[in-house]
């Protein structure tokens, strides 16, 4: 049986658990604030912020009927975001904490995916015209598996 919920909250403790080692593989010496709520740079102030921003999941999944397990594909968007230091500081912090958020999905299994799916990074500079507020937004899709019927995956 798929449960949403459960899938989401494992992609989120899978990134609280594990980006702090390719974080330290950047000289990036601060962890993020992890949220899976909406990006409000007005109710979040911290100096570093990850949003999980979970968009869809399709449901038009592919099924293999011989172990009765399905797969879908959930999409998020995660979002990076550093503020309050110099505008190069946060530039390369940016940079430097999107390259180990690639790493750590390239690099570690996650147990609920099947496959990882990371396309394009985009890079917002002078987020809501502050020059002290920078942010990336990465695009990932995951293919989840669950089981048909009452069994548990």
């Amino acid at each position: 049986m798929v449960n949403f919920r459960e899938k989401l909250d494992t992609i989120k403790d899978f990134i609280e658990t594990n980006y702090h080692k390719y974080l330290e593989a950047f000289n990036i010496g601060k962890t993020p604030m992890i949220t899976c709520e909406y990006l409000d740079f007005d109710k979040f102030k911290n100096d570093f912020m990850l949003f999980i921003d979970f968009n869809n999941i399709n449901l038009n999944e592919d099924r293999y009927e011989d172990d009765c397990i399905s797969i879908a594909r959930v999409s998020t968007d995660i979002y990076l975001v550093f503020r309050n230091a110099q505008t190069e500081a946060l530039r390369a912090n940016m940079m430097d904490a999107t390259s180990a958020l690639y790493e750590l999905f390239r690099c570690e299994r996650i147990d609920i995916a099947h496959n990882i799916n990371i396309d394009s990074v985009e890079f917002f500079h002078y987020v809501e015209g502050r020059n002290t507020l920078v942010a990336s937004k990465t695009p990932i899709t995951f293919d989840v598996g669950f089981t048909a019927g009452n069994k548990k995956h």
